[in-house]
């Protein structure tokens, strides 16, 4: 996508209006990036436009409605339920899916085969995760669009789910998943890691003080897949 005075115009208005916050990056082929507020947009929101004209955000749909005056606050009245995933920066096996309505918390995991040649080169792996996330919202907590808001994790593997949930019709918005979800979620996969592997190789980065610990666990991980179970480690370049 490229940019336009309109664009530009639109994005300087939800800038006075204090739904966005300029961000300080050191790019010289950086013309101005965003990130939303927290108050109409989500933190987790951003766009760039760069000096050649082109335009790179988080999320389209959001821009789209940016565009088209089309913006609107959560709609509190409806119950909200949260998506997270975990274990997608983990070398083994799988990724979870998480989903809570602030009760309980609920979980699907994608085989680690949809990480791997030419499932993981074809993104396989984001429908997969679409499709059950999908599922168990409707299937574990009877999901309507009527009755509930979602709020989804940015991370890259959600997408999927994010826009197949808008075109269910849902009101979905992308957040930063703390709390309930995000501890419980965490506690889940290590624990499949445990069952599945008979090791305790899991970690959790937010727990770990610098990234020497996290690539220390990191690696450790990867040693014990290769000596142990080569089929179970997903299907990075770095790992072949």
């Amino acid at each position: 996508m490229k940019t336009s005075p309109y664009l530009e115009r639109k994005l300087q208005q939800y800038l006075d209006g204090g739904y966005l916050v300029l961000r300080s990056e050191n790019n010289p082929y950086l013309k101005v990036s965003y990130r939303g507020s927290g108050d109409l947009l989500s933190e987790k929101w951003n766009i760039k436009i760069y000096t050649s004209g082109s335009v790179v955000c988080s999320d389209g749909r959001v821009l789209k409605d940016i565009l088209e005056d089309r913006i609107r606050p959560p709609d509190t009245s409806k119950a909200c339920i949260q998506i997270d995933d975990a274990g997608i920066g983990f070398p083994l096996l799988g990724a979870m899916v998480g989903v809570t309505d602030g009760q309980r918390v609920e979980t699907d995991v994608v085989d680690v085969s949809f990480f791997q040649t030419p499932h993981y080169e074809n993104q396989d792996y984001i429908r997969e995760y679409a499709d059950r996330g999908f599922r168990v919202l409707v299937d574990r907590f009877k999901a309507d669009p009527n009755i509930h808001r979602i709020e989804i994790c940015t991370g890259h593997i959600n997408s999927g789910l994010r826009d197949l949930l808008r075109n269910e019709k849902y009101d979905v918005r992308g957040v930063s998943i703390q709390g309930l979800l995000q501890n419980e979620l965490e506690k889940m996969f290590q624990a499949y890691v445990m069952k599945t592997l008979g090791v305790d190789l899991a970690f959790d980065p937010k727990e770990l003080k610098d990234k020497k610990s996290i690539a220390d666990k990191y690696w450790t991980a990867v040693r014990w897949g290769k000596s142990n179970a080569p089929h179970l480690l997903k299907g990075w370049k770095s790992l072949v």
